[in-house]
């Protein structure tokens, strides 16, 4: 029970500090496009840009203890706080308007996180996933800003289509990085030492690299409150999906309900304009 508080804790405040990092990038991101090299400006922009870096990488600190009581599944749906907490970010940090319909769906929002984590068991044993169906969920969404990269080339997509494409990949490859942190502890245990040894690590590495670098391509070409939630339904969506293929996840319905509510929530968040 101790342990299942403890993971929720490191879920809530890994969420709360992604979320911050999320919004900092984005009000730093134009010192990629700033053309003063010296200016006070683009050193000011460069600076927030690489706290927001700092922060993001923070997080799989976090997930690691999460995952120790909680399964990948209501780990990722618990980064639907994400979402909460990058809206109250936004509006104090780039003075992004929040509606009330937008908070009252946050609210309900957070009523699904809860009922998802109430739901679940505390987690002691987990299977090791079948190798396959890791490299395949690693390999989807580098096919997805691939196929953004030749739609756009021909025309048939442009505008903030193709950022929501990268958002959605990056999403995907951060709800991955959870399914990596527990494919590590389920084969190589509590010994991080022993994680060298496992291609499962340098996946993570190359997946936390590359969704930066997504992010940033989402956040150029699309207004956060589009982008952002995408990110983060993706980054619900794919770690519950891959928990109940490769974990062999327990299927509660009163759960999946939850699950089902929380990416609704996101979805009408994202469509709502604010």
């Amino acid at each position: 029970m101790y342990m299942k508080l403890f993971s929720t804790a490191m879920a809530v405040i890994g969420s709360l500090i992604i979320s911050l990092g999320l919004v900092l990038q984005k009000r730093g991101v134009a010192w990629f496009r700033h053309t003063n090299k010296n200016s006070a400006e683009y050193k000011l922009l460069r600076n927030i840009w690489f706290i927001g870096f700092v922060l993001n990488n923070l997080l799989s600190i976090f997930y690691y203890f999460a995952l120790k009581g909680l399964s990948a599944s209501v780990v990722g749906a618990m980064m639907g706080l994400n979402i909460i907490f990058s809206a109250l970010f936004s509006r104090l940090i780039l003075k992004e308007h929040l509606s009330k319909t937008i908070i009252t769906l946050s609210l309900i929002l957070v009523f699904f996180i809860a009922l998802a984590n109430l739901t679940s068991a505390e987690e002691t044993t987990t299977a090791v996933p079948a190798a396959f169906e890791i490299y395949l969920f690693f390999i989807l969404p580098f096919c997805i800003t691939t196929l953004a990269q030749l739609l756009k080339k021909t025309a048939i997509i442009k505008g903030e289509l193709y950022a929501i494409l990268f958002a959605a990949s990056a999403g995907s490859l951060e709800g991955f990085i959870i399914i990596l942190i527990k494919a590590l502890q389920a084969s190589k245990g509590s010994n991080p030492l022993l994680y060298f040894s496992s291609p499962y690590l340098y996946f993570y590495i190359l997946a936390s690299v590359s969704l930066i670098m997504f992010m940033q391509v989402a956040y150029s070409h699309g207004r956060m409150t589009r982008t952002g939630p995408v990110l983060w339904a993706m980054q619900i969506l794919y770690p519950v999906i891959i928990s109940y293929i490769s974990f062999k996840t327990q299927f509660i319905p009163l759960q999946t309900t939850a699950f089902a509510g929380i990416i609704l929530c996101i979805i009408l968040i994202q469509f709502k304009k604010t």
